[in-house]
């Protein structure tokens, strides 16, 4: 075996340099280690960078590193429900965060006094809907203001939810919807993106799926995952395989009485938050080999949680190994698995309630993904489109500038280089 260790470059930054002398797969690895904010003042730099962070291979470099960030919608003030704030918060930072806010006037493809309503999330796409009229259905990618319109459907819709299937590389989404109320017998359809533009019929859905909340984050082994109302108390997690496209269920596990659960998916597996009579206090479930009952493992007890006015509390994600980000309807905490401390967090300050979602931003172009489909973009990037076809490189006169050098230092230090 090799024991030695690897040296550190002395490959040197001074001063002003050509861009042309990193080599490409370099700078794709820098560039995919930014934060997004970082990432839109580099793409000004040179036609070299706009078109490497514009790149499907780019794209999936960054997916596979996606920057901690969580969507926040506040869910009180008419105007407020227009907007998402999306915060980053950067790794090993002591919470230091950066954030962005989409809108109707930059990149939310809806009417700019219409409510949003966030559907779920699936490789870093939004589905998103109109709330002042239900048939208006978008797959957006706020970051870089691109989205497709979903052909109208039947507006008696019991759910809809964004999913993706590896085996054909297609982006699907499910709705299920019913004719009157007298209806039981829910039609299950499915549009593929690209695919002849409307919906087809994959039969009925099962009577034990009706109902429950979709979750932000829930899509898991080609799947999304829910907990349906139908049976109280709940029986099984509910799921649809859009591989198959088929309905099939997950077994719970062995659980004593309980007043709520909340189901996500956390590092790649699924959990559940129990909560046993105190809003306080929950038991941390993560089903460690999926599809498994018995790999259901109780993670961890999270207690001396804030009272919340409305909703129970729930992960968002893990800032680290030992750190938890949790969040209600009115405080974002922090989690510590050694110290089992909770800390609120400077995160969020407003006094609206508020929706909190864990959230992995992605530079996937819906051009890549919509074959044919027609992809439109609210954006104005007229200057960026500019730099692809006609003009001069411009970073002879930016890359001396104090951010982008400071950037390349910090990324190329992290990466073992001298500078």
């Amino acid at each position: 075996m090799n024991t030695r260790k690897r040296k550190k470059s002395n490959w040197e930054l001074k001063g002003a340099f050509d861009i042309q002398e990193l080599p490409q797969v370099l700078v794709l690895d820098i560039l995919s280690r930014l934060s997004i904010k970082a990432l839109y003042s580099c793409r000004s730099v040179c036609k070299d960078w706009l078109h490497i962070i514009h790149g499907s291979e780019f794209a999936r470099i960054q997916l596979r590193r996606p920057p901690i960030s969580i969507l926040i919608k506040t869910s009180q003030r008419a105007r407020a429900q227009r907007k998402l704030d999306l915060i980053q918060i950067a790794a090993g930072s002591g919470m230091r965060v950066e954030r962005m806010r989409f809108s109707p006037m930059n990149v939310l493809p809806v009417h700019p006094v219409a409510a949003v309503e966030l559907i779920n999330s699936s490789n870093g796409l939004l589905c998103i809907r109109q709330c002042m009229n239900y048939r208006f259905l978008y797959v957006c990618n706020p970051i870089l203001g691109e989205y497709i319109r979903i052909p109208d459907y039947n507006s008696l819709v019991d759910f809809v939810a964004l999913g993706f299937s590896t085996r054909n590389n297609e982006y699907k989404i499910l709705q299920t919807s019913y004719y009157s109320d007298y209806d039981f017998e829910l039609d299950a359809m499915i549009y593929t993106i690209g695919k002849s533009k409307v919906w087809r019929s994959i039969g009925k859905r099962p009577r034990s799926c009706r109902g429950g909340r979709i979750p932000f984050n829930s899509f898991l082994h080609g799947g999304i995952h829910w907990i349906s109302d139908h049976d109280n108390p709940p029986s099984s997690i509910q799921c649809f395989d859009f591989e198959r496209e088929e309905f099939r269920q997950l077994q719970l596990p062995l659980l004593n009485k309980y007043n709520g659960l909340r189901l996500g998916v956390l590092k790649g597996s699924l959990y559940l938050c129990v909560f046993e009579g105190d809003d306080r206090k929950c038991d941390l479930w993560v089903m460690k080999n999926y599809g498994v009952q018995q790999s259901w493992t109780k993670f961890c007890v999270i207690e001396h949680m804030y009272p919340s006015a409305l909703n129970m509390y729930e992960p968002v994600m893990f800032l680290s190994d030992v750190e938890i980000l949790m969040a209600s309807d009115k405080f974002v905490l922090s989690y510590n698995l050694v110290t089992k401390r909770l800390e609120k967090t400077r995160i969020l300050r407003t006094r609206s309630q508020f929706l909190a979602f864990g959230y992995y931003p992605c530079f996937v172009s819906l051009h890549d993904v919509a074959n044919g489909e027609k992809v439109q973009r609210i954006r104005n990037n007229d200057k960026f489109e500019s730099l692809l076809s006609e003009g001069r490189n411009v970073y002879a006169d930016l890359i001396n500038s104090s951010f982008i050098e400071r950037l390349i230092k910090d990324v190329l230090a992290r990466l073992g280089f001298r500078v």
